[in-house]
């Protein structure tokens, strides 16, 4: 069988994506040919964990408390059925069955699914984030956002136009019952998708969660150190050379060069099967992360694929004021909304479009399974 997406790797520029990673690129075969959909209408039908069903209504903006309630409906649904099968195929020898997986329409949560979303503005706490990571009063009346506290993990966390959010709701009793990988495999998903999308550097940054970019190692450094001239100027990609000012102590980093969170993750599971999810940063409004102490980091900036594009740098917003929007050069970043020449330009559609391929293909790899569209909303 063909591959389901093409990929090419190391657009991005930087080291392998499985660098700080227990997952190691030999753990995720570049792709896995799943075998041809039984037809006959007498077999027996079973989702396998190589299925799972795609709600994508990422294309317009889903209020959070209806992608929540739409998931806790999913989770149930899929936790009856998980059940049921249990209770059916008690005291059988697994081996005796041969179950075949289809594409036919099944009952919502005979399957795995992924819920594609976009949130208008919006700012969630985990379930044990403190308050002390939002910039205002969210009992005021002219709050900036409205705020919801759930049951993931994580710290404050903003959600907001031009920012994909993936929410899975997955059986990790026929993958790996294990938190701490499947978050190592979300991160996974956004490194793939920010190589194949052209950001520089993408992995992780040890001890924080989430998906990064410029993360660069000593042979990454000196690798860019190489394109320094023997008088001291920085060399261009472009061939010219631009001046760089002598290294002091401290953090002399440009903000602009400096590691960017452009993923941010917080799951929950019962009995092994998840939701919520990860959101990722194509073009939001930079802006509104000032509003927060973003997943309750105050000293990296949050970056997006549009402002990293751009060589522009990001938003750093701690609980005693913020910086953003300035690069080596002093220019101002980029984004939707704040940071767009054109402050109701909102979000680049090209660039959203080809994010979410990005984003889907990286699932699809990295959980070796294979979407099924199901069309917009959930039936629930």
């Amino acid at each position: 069988l063909a591959p389901r997406c093409a990929r090419e790797r190391g657009r991005g520029g930087g080291r392998p994506s499985a660098r700080g990673s227990c997952l190691g690129r030999d753990r995720f075969p570049t792709w896995r040919c799943l075998p041809t959909p039984s037809r006959d209408p007498l077999a027996r039908v079973r989702a396998s964990p190589g299925s799972c069903d795609l709600y994508d209504v990422s294309d317009d903006l889903t209020p959070y408390a209806v992608a929540w309630g739409w998931q806790k409906a999913i989770l149930d649904a899929r936790l009856a059925a998980l059940s049921a099968e249990r209770d059916e195929n008690e005291g059988k020898d697994p081996s005796s069955t041969d179950e075949a997986e289809t594409d036919e329409a099944l009952p919502l949560g005979a399957r795995d699914c992924l819920l594609l979303v976009q949130h208008p503005a919006v700012v969630t706490l985990g379930t044990g984030s403190t308050p002390d990571n939002l910039k205002f009063d969210p009992e005021d009346p002219s709050a900036p956002f409205e705020v919801h506290r759930t049951e993931r993990g994580g710290e404050a966390t903003y959600h907001g136009p031009g920012q994909i959010v993936l929410y899975p709701i997955l059986d990790l009793n026929r993958r790996r019952p294990d938190l701490h990988w499947y978050m190592r495999a979300l991160e996974e998903v956004a490194i793939l998708a920010m190589e194949d999308l052209g950001v520089r550097y993408a992995g992780r940054v040890e001890g924080l969660t989430g998906a990064w970019a410029n993360v660069r190692d000593d042979e990454d450094v000196k690798n860019d150190e190489s394109k320094t001239s023997s008088g001291g100027a920085r060399v261009t990609e472009n061939g010219e050379v631009a001046s760089t000012k002598k290294r002091t102590k401290g953090n002399t980093t440009p903000l602009g060069a400096r590691e960017h969170k452009v993923a941010a993750i917080g799951v929950r599971a019962r009995r092994w099967v998840t939701y919520h999810g990860m959101a990722f940063n194509v073009d939001p409004d930079l802006g509104d992360f000032r509003h927060i102490v973003p997943c309750g980091i105050g000293d990296k900036p949050v970056g997006s694929v549009k402002q990293l594009l751009a060589g522009e740098a990001g938003v750093v917003s701690s609980a005693f004021g913020s910086v953003m929007g300035a690069d080596e050069n002093g220019r101002g970043a980029c984004g939707g909304g704040a940071f767009a020449v054109d402050a109701d330009a909102g979000p680049d559609p090209d660039l959203m479009r080809r994010a979410k391929k990005a984003l889907l293909c990286a699932f699809e790899e990295v959980f070796e399974t294979k979407l099924t569209r199901r069309g917009g909303a959930p039936p629930v």
